[in-house]
């Protein structure tokens, strides 16, 4: 019998109201960054908030994919509470590198105020409480919240929007309103009144720095991915061109961010189906995999037959936007149709890659996709045609997808 698993209806609820208001959001700011800001602007904001997420990867060091399954196999609160104060103290070096190196490309660079722009995000993510709020369902309350400060901070760059800083507004503003939203949290997660005891020593930092390496190289090679292709970008496309695909990479991040609420979701009940054995697993894996397909191909649909539609939403129905500029994003929409459906197809398979400790597989499936990427680029070098680089989103998440599911296999029979 066909059975959809939720952990509970308000759990989900509100993980998906959490990541669409999330999602919302950045697509939001773009209309407003469009119509106010030069389309140069424009490429260095997408530049400099992809070097922000791939500083807040290596900040959160893996310890959220962890830490949601530990705390939920925990037995009791002090085990619960051993295992926040560990998963602060794994934060606390790479937040120290992250914001130096951070500091270093800000006065390496002659943008180099818009890379000190995204520091709030790299404290917000240090304190980020999200991994016991969802293992414990206690989300609901911090995805209101979410809102609630998104709005405002939306409402603060629209006022700013005439402002020659308006670039420095946005990325600032984000990151400050997230970091204030987490620090709300940060008692109830973090256990504050315990952690002066439960600090891990220096040997067990070492040790847990070593376990979460893997999996923390594998979130920076799979954002390197996209980032790489953003730097690499100028060098082979127009402004406009740079403005239109950094508008399609939010849509694709927007999408990740709905298909990851979802296995986030069932992650709790994922984490009692696979300790019951791979047979529960895998069966509980093909109804959500059906799921997650059905819903991303309609979605694929319209972003193919119906583009115009959805840039128009995108912009917030504006016919003042570059002629060019629109006849790009058009194209770009139809390029991706495919993209979300691979990337709900691959969303359990790291999920269960995870689930089986298979670290070393983990890091290095993220490994042979950035192999890729850096390949693509450097034929784009050697002269690889410029109509290609609308295919990029498609190559990469196929590949993703291809390598995900022979690793696996390849565990399932050494098994």
């Amino acid at each position: 019998m066909f059975k959809i698993h939720f952990p509970t209806i308000s759990q989900f609820a509100a993980l998906l109201m959490l990541n669409i208001s999330n999602a919302v959001f950045q697509l939001l700011v773009i209309p407003i960054l469009i119509h106010y800001a030069t389309p140069v602007k424009l490429g260095v904001y997408f530049i400099a908030l992809s070097f922000g997420v791939l500083a807040s990867i290596l900040v959160n060091f893996g310890s959220s994919q962890t830490a949601v399954v530990e705390i939920r196999r925990a037995t009791d609160e002090n085990e619960k509470a051993l295992i926040s104060a560990e998963t602060l103290a794994i934060r606390f070096y790479p937040l120290c590198i992250a914001v130096l190196v951070t500091v270093a490309v800000a006065a390496a660079s002659d943008k180099g105020v818009y890379y000190l722009a995204i520091l709030p995000m790299l404290f917000a993510e240090f304190i980020n409480p999200q991994f016991y709020l969802t293992a414990e369902y206690k989300i609901n309350k911090y995805s209101i919240l979410n809102i609630v400060i998104r709005t405002l901070v939306l409402g603060v760059i629209y006022f700013f929007r005439n402002n020659d800083q308006l670039i420095f507004i946005a990325l600032f503003s984000s990151g400050l309103g997230m970091f204030l939203l987490n620090a709300l949290f940060f008692k109830q997660a973090f256990f504050a009144a315990q952690l002066n005891v439960l600090w891990p020593s220096i040997k067990r930092i070492i040790a847990l720095i070593k376990t979460h390496a893997l999996i923390v190289g594998n979130g920076i090679t799979v954002h390197l991915q996209q980032s790489l292709f953003l730097f690499a970008l100028p060098a082979f496309a127009s402004p406009i061109f740079l403005s239109a695909y950094g508008l399609i990479d939010k849509l694709i991040s927007s999408c990740r961010m709905m298909v990851s609420a979802y296995s986030v979701a069932v992650m709790p009940k994922a984490a009692g189906e696979h300790l019951q054995g791979a047979a529960q697993w895998r069966t509980l894996k093909k109804q959500q995999n059906s799921i997650l397909a059905l819903a991303c191909v309609c979605a694929g649909l319209v972003l193919y037959f119906f583009p115009q539609f959805i840039l128009s939403l995108l912009l917030l129905g504006k016919s003042n936007v570059d002629a060019a500029f629109m006849v790009e994003a058009t194209r770009l929409l139809q390029l991706i149709a495919v993209v979300p459906l691979l990337i709900a197809l691959n969303v359990l398979n790291v999920a269960e890659l995870i689930l089986d400790k298979k670290f070393k597989s983990y890091f290095g499936a993220g490994l042979i996709v950035l192999l890729i990427a850096v390949l693509f680029i450097l034929f784009l070098y050697l002269g690889l045609p410029k109509y290609t680089l609308g295919y990029y989103p498609m190559i990469i998440e196929g590949a993703c997808l291809v390598i995900y599911f022979l690793i696996i296999q390849s565990n399932r029979s050494n098994a």
